[in-house]
């Protein structure tokens, strides 16, 4: 049965409330995809953040009758909450307070399918949970089975401690061993070609990458559907060189810090890419916001230089098409396609070929020849 949850965001003032109720309708398909029911939203207008309760005490036991009355199981805030916090909340509400960054978590631990994944989302988990643990006891059944062990009060914690430090130096090597392993891989495709697929997620990656290339990869409306680096050849008409496309982990509004460097390996693939598709889903809300989100973890990345085309997914969904002429001429480099219909996919192709074939080192080539 269905865990029933309960939603809640805080909006500083009247005018950000419509942004808000934007975050917590994407907060709500976060909870469904982790696999919870979302009973309802609670959006409250409050200048500042209560440091003790987030919301404030009276809100606080509002939300706690609601529950009652209600039966619901959980609590999630649209907010990454403090130990403190999250404490205070539960002993006034009396079920369980999650916040938005574990509900991300919770989803790339049920979404990880290679070993590399499941290293990568058990070291994020690991690391942003260390720094939770208090005098109180935290239930260490949320770390993940077999860390920690019974025992009462500060002698349990400080054993739990060294055991997730010691979880995490080990899954640290085993992560650079894999990075070895791939470091391996890129020197023998150096002479390779390579695109990757990167934007928020849902917008349609895997949807093109299967389109481009018959790769058969997992097309789901949820989010992070898509959590390890998928390549395949990438065959282009009149294009003397190979080339290998990827598709990679979506990005989200407020994606865990933890969970971009825990994702470095998988996040290679970005790196060493030749040329990126920057994928847009044309009809989401806070279009522009999205775009700067994926963009913005692109410069964490230090990729931001790198030759990218913005490619607007599911124009089959457009009522307006006036839309289309004023996003291209706000974004350069941009095509406007339907991965769905395969509408304007021949033109996609086109730009790819066109861009490569503009890459110095490409021409290089051709001169030399």
């Amino acid at each position: 049965m269905k865990e029933k949850a309960l939603l809640v965001g805080v909006a500083k003032s009247s005018r950000e409330r419509w942004d808000e109720a934007d975050r917590l309708e994407e907060l709500a398909l976060l909870v469904t995809t982790a696999g919870a029911e979302v009973f309802e939203k609670v959006l409250q207008i409050r200048e500042k953040i209560d440091p003790k309760y987030y919301i404030g005490k009276g809100k606080a036991y509002e939300i706690r009758d609601i529950v009652k009355q209600f039966g619901l199981d959980l609590v999630v805030f649209d907010a990454e909450l403090t130990p403190s916090q999250v404490n205070n909340l539960e002993s006034i509400i009396g079920v369980k307070v999650l916040d938005r960054t574990e509900v991300i978590m919770d989803i790339f631990a049920q979404h990880a399918r290679t070993s590399e994944a499941k290293i990568q989302v058990e070291l994020a988990q690991l690391e942003y949970r260390l720094p939770r643990l208090t005098g109180k006891g935290l239930a260490l059944s949320r770390l993940g089975g077999g860390i920690g062990t019974r025992g009462p009060g500060e002698k349990k914690l400080e054993v739990d401690r060294r055991r997730i430090l010691d979880r995490i130096h080990f899954l640290k090597q085993r992560l650079k061993t894999i990075e070895r392993s791939r470091e391996v891989q890129r020197k023998r495709r150096q002479s390779v070609l390579k695109v990757s697929l990167v934007g928020y997620t849902n917008a349609g990656k895997s949807s093109i990458m299967n389109f481009l290339t018959r790769a058969g990869v997992k097309v789901e409306d949820k989010l992070f559907a898509t959590l390890d680096a998928t390549t395949r050849i990438l065959y282009l008409p009149d294009f003397p060189y190979r080339v290998l496309l990827s598709d990679t982990v979506g990005f989200i509004e407020d994606l865990p810090p933890g969970l971009v460097a825990s994702f470095n390996a998988t996040l290679g693939v970005v790196k060493e890419a030749d040329l990126l598709l920057h994928v847009i889903d044309i009809t989401c809300e806070r279009l522009a916001e999205k775009i700067e989100i994926v963009e913005n973890v692109l410069k964490d990345l230090g990729v931001d230089q790198k030759t990218l085309i913005r490619v607007f997914n599911k124009i089959d969904m457009l009522l307006d098409r006036t839309m289309i002429e004023r996003l291209a001429e706000r974004y350069e480099n941009s095509v406007f396609v339907s991965a769905l219909s395969g509408e304007n996919m021949d033109r996609l192709t086109d730009a790819i070929r066109e861009n490569l074939a503009r890459l110095p080192y490409i021409q290089y080539r051709e001169n030399m020849q």
